[in-house]
């Protein structure tokens, strides 16, 4: 048998890198500083903005959003997202900009406002609306009606990651208060900023579980192969 052995003076100088080990929070960790596509992505960003963001998925239980208590719902949920650190625009099917003419009048307002208030014709009317338009049909309302979405954009300043962190709070604890105020919808909650956060999340959860269980089987396969 042959034994490697490496100094306790190397095995210090490895470690010194040690310090440097973080977890990343942002998905462009996978791509090389030089890559084509990624230049060209940020460049898109620098223009416009980041697309760092949250989509509230809202499914009422009977499968349809046009209801008082579903909208009404839709505008709580709006007006919190508001509140999520760092949110820079909120989009939903409540507050999209409806233009409508009067005379020679031009109104351009929210086209559902005080959902719990309308009647049926208003609703049906919200309705037509919504599934006519193409920047909501398919896009924040399904095909069918039975389900919405809320997309809030998120500019963090990246100067610290707990940031991420404290907008993914926010929203998983608007979640929550939404279904325990609303038991007849289930909001389910994804988007790019989750993306990144689930990186972190699953790294601890792999600390804690699975690289524990990979030491045990390889100081078992090693006292096993080695007799020793």
């Amino acid at each position: 048998y042959r034994c490697i052995c490496v100094s306790p003076g190397n095995r210090g100088a490895a470690a010194v890198g040690a310090k440097n080990r973080a977890f990343a929070t942002d998905y462009r960790v996978f791509f090389g500083p030089d890559n084509p596509e990624l230049a060209e992505f940020a460049a898109v960003e620098r223009v416009y903005t980041k697309n760092d963001s949250f989509l509230f998925t809202v499914a009422p239980r009977d499968g349809r959003v046009f209801t008082r208590e579903t909208l009404a719902a839709i505008e709580e949920l709006t007006e919190g997202a508001w509140q999520i650190p760092y949110s820079i625009r909120v989009d939903s099917i409540t507050n999209f900009q409806h233009s409508s003419a009067d005379g020679d009048d031009l109104i351009v307002e929210d086209l559902i406002q005080n959902a719990g208030a309308l009647d049926s014709v208003a609703l049906d009317d919200a309705r037509a609306i919504a599934m006519s338009r193409p920047e909501l049909y398919r896009r924040l309302i399904s095909e069918s009606g039975a389900a919405t979405g809320v997309v809030v954009i998120v500019q963090l300043p990246e100067e610290d990651p707990k940031e991420l962190f404290e907008a993914v709070g926010a929203a998983r604890a608007l979640v929550e208060r939404m279904e325990a105020d609303h038991p007849n919808i289930d909001v389910h909650l994804t988007g790019m900023s989750m993306l990144n956060n689930a990186f972190v999340e699953s790294g601890m959860r792999d600390l804690t579980t699975l690289i524990p269980i990979m030491y045990l089987v390889f100081i078992v396969a090693m006292i096993v192969v080695l007799r020793s």
